[in-house]
């Protein structure tokens, strides 16, 4: 097999190994054995204090790895907005998945399944496993993939998981692009304003960060343009933040763009000048508002 193309398959591996391991807070480390015979057989030893986490690791590798998904192409917005799992929900079935793994319980098949779907919506996972399979899907050599547990001595104790190469791209996702974060409240405190005609960024502070940013509220910009908006150390603006998002090879989402999209106030201290702007956006919302409650009204 190509070195680079084995080499970079065991990295999304062991990369989809950390996470899960980060995830359900398992102790566990991980060594490559020699090769097998018979095709390319790769094994990987699991050492660990906890049998039972040590049984679980391989399980949810296995499983993962290997089974069909229901979604693909692209990570839905469920993934993309679990990116930390912070529905009180899933934190608490990932509590008791995790103590249940700690207390060398006996795992019952709902643990599992419950387990398995958290990992369904961690786009990490589900990136790593995508470029796994990208990087084996156009390679000759491979036909299929099998993955299969091992006891101690190297001898099966469950049935090859087998995935044909005509399946693989059904695990790829296809698309990098990420679901828009809108701010409808963001205060940024300017630091360069451009005052000259054209496509130029400017600079401001955001969340103690500083970022560029697209101006798209053309009347504003004509404001600044026409010297009818005047900046001062300090001078601050209300609006409304679009920031495009997209998933890197490691799996991390960046922001790759930043639009004002409305400036709703000026802030100067302690002073506050809404825009002509800023009163178009709430008759917008009241307009939306109203929309919904006919249209729910008809439902009833």
């Amino acid at each position: 097999m190509n070195a680079f193309i084995r080499n970079q398959c065991e990295k999304e591996l062991l990369s989809i190994y950390k996470e899960i391991t980060s995830i359900f807070d398992i102790d566990v480390e991980v060594e490559s054995e020699a090769f097998d015979e018979g095709g390319l057989k790769e094994v990987w030893k699991f050492i660990g204090k906890n049998s039972n986490q040590i049984t679980i690791l391989i399980t949810l590798i296995g499983i993962f790895i290997a089974r069909m998904p229901v979604e693909n192409k692209e990570l839905t917005r469920l993934q993309i907005e679990n990116l930390t799992l912070d529905n009180e929900l899933k934190r608490e079935e990932l509590r008791k998945i995790r103590d249940t793994i700690r207390n060398d319980k006996l795992v019952s098949e709902d643990t599992l399944q419950n387990a398995l779907d958290i990992l369904d919506e961690d786009y990490k996972v589900n990136w790593r496993r995508s470029n796994f399979y990208k990087r084996l899907v156009t390679y000759s050599k491979i036909d299929k993939l099998s993955v299969q547990r091992l006891n101690s001595n190297n001898k099966p104790v469950e049935e090859a998981k087998t995935i044909e190469k005509s399946a693989f791209a059904y695990f790829i996702l296809h698309s990098d692009n990420v679901a828009s974060l809108i701010d409808d409240n963001a205060i940024i405190e300017i630091i360069s304003p451009v005052l000259k005609k054209g496509n130029f960024n400017w600079k401001g502070l955001y969340n103690g960060k500083v970022i560029s940013f697209e101006m798209s509220d053309k009347q504003f910009k004509n404001d600044v343009l026409d010297k009818k908006i005047e900046f001062i150390n300090g001078t601050a603006i209300r609006c409304v933040l679009q920031q495009n998002r997209q998933i890197d090879e490691s799996g991390i989402i960046k922001v790759t763009q930043n639009r004002v999209l409305t400036v709703q106030e000026i802030i100067r201290g302690v002073d506050l000048a809404a825009t002509n702007q800023s009163s178009q956006l709430r008759r917008e919302k009241i307009a939306a508002i109203g929309q919904f409650e006919i249209n729910f009204g008809e439902h009833k």
